[in-house]
Order: C-alpha cells, then structure tokens, then sequence
C-alpha cells in the first residue's frame, strides 16, 4: 500500500478536480460565455487560496479515520461542500432572513440576483459572527492545550499552555469576546456603502451559537472517547491521539463523528469564500461552480497531504494552520463591523503555513546534520 502511494504522482490525486473544473468550464462557456468562465475561474483560485489552512486541518483529522470515510469525504463530503454549503446555504440565509419560502429565495437566486445578492450581504454580520467565534474556539483550543509540548510560536504558545491548567480559559475569552463585541457593538454598520441599523442581539446570539455548536461537538466527542481507558495526560501528540482515539472507537468505528467535524470545519472556513463571491459574480449557478471546483481541489490536496504524510513530517505545520485559523476567526469578527479586502485575508491564510513549512524544513534539515 506505502508502495502503491509512493508511486501515485502528484497530479493523479486531482483528477477530481481537473474533471470537475473542466465540466465547470463547459457549463459556464455555455451559460454565460467567456465572462463566465473568467468568473468561475477567478472564484476557484479565491476559494483555494483562502482554504489553503483548511486543508492542512483536514489532514490531521483525516489521517486517523478509516479508509473508507476517506473516500467518503471525496463523495458524500463533496456533494455536502458543492451543494450544499456553496448553494443551498445561502439560499438558506435569505429564507431565515426573510419572509420568503425556500422555493421563493432560490427563485430570488436564480431570477433576480442582484437583489439575492443584497439580502445576503444584508446578513454579513449574521454568518461573520457564527463562523469567526466558532473558529476563534478552535483556535484557543489548541493554544491553551495543556498537554501539547511541541511549541512554535514559543514566546505564546508554551506560556498558554501552562495557564491552560488554571481552568477553561477558551470558554472564558470567548464569552469575554461575545461581552466586549456586544458591550460596544454601533446600533448600524456600513453594507456595500449602506447604512444599516443593526440589533445587538443579531452579533451576540450567532456568538453564541457558534460557541454552543462548538461546545456540543466536543461533548459528542468525549462521549465516543469515554470506553472506560485512561488517557496519559502527559502524551506529546495528546490531540492527535485524541483525535485517533474518537475515530477508533467502538461508537465512532465508522469514522462519522470526525466526517461531521469535518464538515462543519469546512462550513466555517467556507464563509468567507461565499461571502465575498459576490464581489466577483451576483450568478448563483457561477458561483457554485467556481468555489466547488476550489472545494474539489483542496480536499484532492487533502488527500495528498494524507497519504504522504505531510503534517507529520513538518512538524511546525499544524501550528501554522492553527495560527492561520485564529488570524481567519479575527478577520471574521472585524468583518462584522468593516470590509477587509481579500488579499488580506489570502495572506492570512497562507503565510503562517508557508513560515511554519519553511522552518519545519530548516529543523528536519538540522536534525539529518547532527546524526
């Protein structure tokens, strides 16, 4: 099987997506003509830049599950991703935010899209919210990880995970974050150059309800790690063991609490993407097809990552993945009240796991000199 891998190039591991992408091509030639596919394009490569940290994520988790919710997350995971983040979830925004039927906001999608469009940025700061605290908690949970004595960023992170003993310092600064946004969050926001007047309740309840999603699915994971066996508190690889343990146990055996983890990781990286589509296309058909195929091309690189062992050989890696989470999730909550332009939000995605890669590669190469 290691054989089998190692022979495997590289592209062969995105023929997913080179199929996907050049059907996408065709259908956007045809439907909208050569501004279409510059449209979908455009969408593709913003989707793979901001998602770049998204996949080395993926990849931790994924590495523990059993092969065949791998190829699960390449069938059901992508019919989930394509459809249904990058089409039926904002469609699912203006049926919440409105007094139209769900029949009524795809109709409003597909027939009128620059009024779809408005209704959607309309409920920005809605999503911006949910997804920016359910990722800010990601992030502090690998910060204040007391367990975790591999350290980065050393000058924090070794510092964090000593204070982490004290108590649930991430529940306690995420709360503190829900307080202080509420406490001086403006009565109205700026919306592609609108003045909207806002209720402080539509910032602090999806808070909330990002913190409490969060909170539930680690909840389902302690009870799929609860079979009676004693954990070493002082493991080096506590989360990865953690996370190895959940997808290996009897209730979870199947893989499918880390394949829901996994989705609802992907919704939230998945945000800005759908989001500031819009700056590119109002077309919903065009946008479905230029972030899917984005989606295609980071789970492909998923994979990839997986079956060479990436994340295991850099060991810096996962520490610039998670940095690039926590830089997304403040991005995301500044985005509730002001426009970031994307570049910005690209470089935060990809440069703390290209630092990270860089000097995991110096460290590899000092280990080989001193044997």
């Amino acid at each position: 099987m290691v054989e089998q891998i190692k022979q495997k190039s590289t592209l062969s591991y995105f023929n997913t997506f080179f199929l996907f992408f050049g059907v996408s091509v065709i259908i956007e030639l045809f439907y909208m003509g050569i501004l279409g596919v510059v449209q979908g394009t455009t969408l593709t490569i913003l989707e793979l830049s901001l998602s770049f940290d998204n996949a080395v994520i993926n990849a931790l988790i994924l590495a523990n599950m059993p092969p065949i919710w791998r190829r699960r997350f390449l069938t059901w995971g992508m019919l989930i991703a394509v459809f249904g983040v990058r089409l039926v979830f904002p469609i699912l925004i203006v049926f919440a935010t409105t007094d139209l039927s769900f029949v009524e906001s795809f109709s409003l999608a597909v027939n009128n899209p620059a009024e779809y469009e408005k209704v959607i940025l309309a409920s920005h700061h809605i999503v911006m919210a949910f997804g920016g605290i359910f990722l800010l908690m990601i992030f502090l949970s690998f910060l204040f990880n007391e367990n975790k004595d591999v350290h980065w960023i050393a000058v924090i992170e070794k510092y964090a995970s000593r204070w982490s003993s004290i108590g649930n310092l991430k529940i306690l600064i995420a709360i503190l974050t829900v307080a202080v946004i509420g406490f001086y969050a403006p009565s109205h926001i700026l919306i592609d150059d609108v003045v909207k007047n806002i209720d402080k309740g539509e910032i602090i309840l999806p808070m909330i309800y990002g913190i409490l999603l969060y909170l539930c699915i680690e909840f389902l994971r302690g009870i799929l790690e609860d079979d009676g066996t004693k954990h070493d508190s002082t493991s080096m690889e506590s989360e990865r063991e953690k996370i190895e343990h959940v997808v290996n146990s009897k209730l979870a055996k199947g893989g499918f609490a880390s394949f829901i983890y996994l989705e609802l990781i992907d919704m939230s990286f998945s945000f800005d993407g759908v989001l500031g589509a819009f700056a590119v296309s109002q077309n919903i058909v065009i946008i479905m097809l230029g972030l899917g195929a984005g989606a295609f091309a980071v789970r492909n690189l998923t994979i990839l990552m997986v079956d060479r062992g990436t994340v295991a050989e850099y060991k810096y890696l996962e520490h610039g993945a998670m940095w690039s989470v926590g830089l997304l999730a403040i991005s995301m909550i500044v985005q509730i009240f002001m426009h970031l332009p994307h570049g910005l939000i690209i470089a935060f995605a990809i440069i703390p796991i290209a630092i990270a890669f860089i000097h995991s590669v110096r460290e590899n190469k000092q280990d080989k000199n001193k044997i």
